[in-house]
Formats: structure tokens, sequence, C-alpha cells
């Protein structure tokens, strides 16, 4: 059944655009990190699978998920007339899950779809923290961030946040370190832009053994389309009535990202380390089971895109 709802009002002063929205620019680092799938499907079991039904569900796949620091330069929305409004500069640090629809017919079950579900993001503007969350679902937070300004010259990773390092009554919110991710070797990055086509395979060999019931074409083409030339994200999108106790609306939705264009590619040289801090505010080690202190990442990649965010459609209810 077809739920009919009410024109959305951009009244004045109301920040919220329309999507889709071009990304121009958009200099990204990524980085594969160990994680805990029992508390990866914790996670995703209060939070997409809050409207799984029984013919369909969620499931993390694999023993990794990607953490990503992007710069993006410019940021403006495609659709009239907010295209017209100008633009903006716009960093992400997102905790990427891969992610699974789970279809099931009796006994049987088959795996759909692949999906990156961006678990974890926090931005350095209001403007992005307010349009992600109404419009597409983005669970976004405020952050203060450090990031290198050049692909030639590495430095560090980091991210701070207003939060509570511990939830005690006497505890004041300010800004406490959550993450940081360092360079072990100082090592000059090398550029092997011959490595583009076959990204989805290196890291499909990094999960190798991780994806029991996966076809193996499915997972390479969800890795791959991270760079090229679509990829295709889940967001758990949900508001709470006035008293926090029930939802007003709660949904799964789906919003891919369409590579416009690829400007530079390179695997980075080097060994890096992820150093985790713990704060209540935001429990990394429980929820996706990172390692608190200090543990090794994979993969390091950088690239530089153009790239469309589309709008979000609704999989879950129906």
């Amino acid at each position: 059944m077809t739920v009919q709802r009410s024109p959305y009002s951009h009244f004045l002063s109301n920040p919220v655009a329309k999507p889709p929205c071009r990304m121009t620019n958009a200099n990204m680092y990524g980085f594969f990190a160990k994680i805990d799938q029992d508390k990866v499907q914790e996670y995703i079991d209060t939070t997409l699978n809050i409207v799984a039904t029984n013919e369909l569900y969620f499931k993390g796949i694999g023993e990794y998920a990607l953490l990503t620091f992007t710069d993006i330069e410019k940021i403006a929305s495609l659709t009239p007339p907010f295209s017209e409004h100008g633009w903006m500069q716009e960093t992400d640090i997102i905790i990427w899950l891969p992610v699974a629809k789970v279809e099931k017919q009796g006994n049987d079950e088959d795996i759909t779809h692949l999906y990156w579900y961006p678990a974890f993001i926090c931005v350095n503007n209001v403007y992005a923290l307010i349009n992600g969350r109404e419009t597409w679902g983005y669970n976004k937070y405020l952050c203060d961030h450090q990031m290198p300004s050049s692909v030639s010259n590495i430095t560090e990773f980091s991210v701070s946040l207003d939060c509570f390092k511990h939830f005690l009554p006497t505890s004041k919110l300010q800004s406490q370190h959550l993450f940081s991710v360092t360079k072990n070797v100082n090592t000059q990055s090398d550029g092997l832009l011959s490595v583009l086509e076959d990204f989805g395979e290196h890291v499909a060999n990094l999960f190798d053994g991780d994806h029991i019931g996966i076809d193996l074409s499915l997972l390479k083409q969800l890795l791959q389309g991270f760079v090229n030339p679509q990829m295709d994200q889940i967001l758990f999108k949900q508001f709470p009535d006035g008293q926090g106790d029930k939802a007003v609306y709660q949904a799964v939705m789906h919003s891919p990202s369409a590579i416009k264009k690829i400007h530079q590619f390179k695997l980075l040289s080097g060994a890096y380390q992820l150093h985790l801090q713990q704060l209540d505010s935001f429990p990394l080690a429980q929820m996706f089971g990172l390692q608190l202190g200090s543990q090794a990442v994979y993969l390091p990649f950088y690239i530089k895109m153009d790239f469309d965010q589309l709008l979000a459609t609704q999989i879950l209810p129906k």
C-alpha cells in the first residue's frame, strides 16, 4: 500500500536543498581495517534490520571495513532553483561497512545485492550535516579533522568531536580526540595508475575467505564500484517523535554515487596504523570491533574524482 505524503515545504530559511548534487575534485584517502563480524551484525540489526521483513534482511560481509577521509573541493545541488544558490566545500570522514541484501523464500536464502553502508560519518560544516541527515538519512555529526593537503606529502589523519568521553552526570561536552591514522614508514608514495582497473580484485583478495556464500564476481563488482562507475550506498533514516520514544519515520534508503570522472588514482606505499581512543559517545570498538589502541590498516589508496550523489529511494518498508 502506497503511503500518501504531503509535499515538503521549502519555506524561507530552510537550508534543505534538493538532490542530486555534484561533487567536484573529491580527494579521498582510504584504508581497510579489521572488524568484528558479530559486533557489526549487532549494529546492523539495531539499524537496517529494524525494518527487515520475513522475506528480506541485511547482513554484514567480510572482516574489513573501509575508512575514508575525503576533502571535496566543491558541492552544489544540480536541481533548480537550489543549483543557483551557491556551493560549499565539505570534508567527510566515514567508516563503510560492506552489507548484503538477503532475500528469503522458504528455507532458501539468496544474496541479491551488495551495498556500502556509511555507518559512521562526520563532516566539517552544518549545511552538509543538515542536508545529509534530512534528505538522504546519513547519520552525520560535526567534527574537526586533519588530513594531508597533498598526496605527495602524506601527513597525519585525525578526527576530534564535541562529545562525552565518559557518560557521567559530571561530564561536560567538550572536544575529544577519537582516532588518527599515521604512516609508519617515511617513503614516497608511488603512482600505480595501472592498478585502477584491478582495484576491485585487489580488495577482493583481501576479503578472500571472509565472504562465505557470496559469488566472487559480485564481491568484485561491489569493490570496483567504489571507484567506477557507481557506488551503491545503503542508509538507515529515522526521525523520533517529540518524546524520543517512537519513530515517526523509519526506513532503509538506497542512494548511488555515480562516478563522473577519475582524475588520479594511487596505491599508497608504506605501512599505516589506526589509533583509536575510547569515547562513550562514539564507541567504535563496541560498534564495529575496531581495536582500542593501535591496529594495522591495509591497501591504503588515494583517488581524486568527480561524482554525483543521486537521490535516495526507499527499499524498506515497501
